[in-house]
């Protein structure tokens, strides 16, 4: 898997090949990052469902400063680490190896410029996830919130303080983007 913008652009990263995760294709990944804006300057990001780190590490790329990765698989985290090590970014980033509702509970008192979420399928509570950070006010004003799920998966137009402003899908997949309604 390639990095396909910003200062890693082109450098590979290693994939978990793990049955519990699924990983976004650069295809995908570079469809999400035209959605949401091609690059940033700064912020802080959440992979909460990280895998291998690609939309986390894409984003770092792309001028988001740091990034907090969580993955309740602890040979996807390692996998993670590994990715940040051999691009040389490890010290601006956070690991977490909780299940996602324990994460989103330990930052709850941060404030995130850029969430990715990209839950198994088997997850279809996405307005309850998108509910917690609103309801603790996790993401910053501006910020967007890129939610990918199954293509069938039900989720609403506003939840919380946040409203949906695209929502593509791409084979099986499906990308919900959200932003601030204030």
């Amino acid at each position: 898997m390639r990095i396909n913008a910003g200062k890693y652009k082109s450098r590979n990263i290693e994939i978990t090949n793990l049955e519990t995760t699924r990983e976004t294709s650069d295809k995908v990944r570079q469809a999400i990052f035209n959605l949401i804006g091609q690059f940033f300057d700064g912020g802080i990001a959440l992979d909460l469902f990280a895998g291998s780190g690609a939309m986390g590490i894409e984003s770092y790329s792309r001028g988001i400063d740091t990034v907090y990765f969580n993955d309740l698989n602890s040979k996807a985290l390692e996998i993670v680490k590994k990715n940040c090590k051999s691009l040389g970014c490890f010290s601006d980033m956070h690991f977490l190896n909780f299940d996602y509702k324990t994460a989103l509970e330990n930052l709850k008192d941060k404030k995130f410029d850029l969430i990715f979420l990209d839950p198994p399928y088997a997850i279809v509570n996405v307005d309850e996830i998108i509910k917690y950070i609103s309801d603790n006010n996790m993401l910053n004003e501006n910020g967007i919130l890129s939610f990918e799920m199954h293509y069938e998966t039900i989720c609403s137009d506003k939840i919380g303080k946040y409203v949906k402003i695209k929502d593509k899908k791409y084979g099986i997949k499906r990308v919900v983007i959200y932003r601030g309604s204030e």
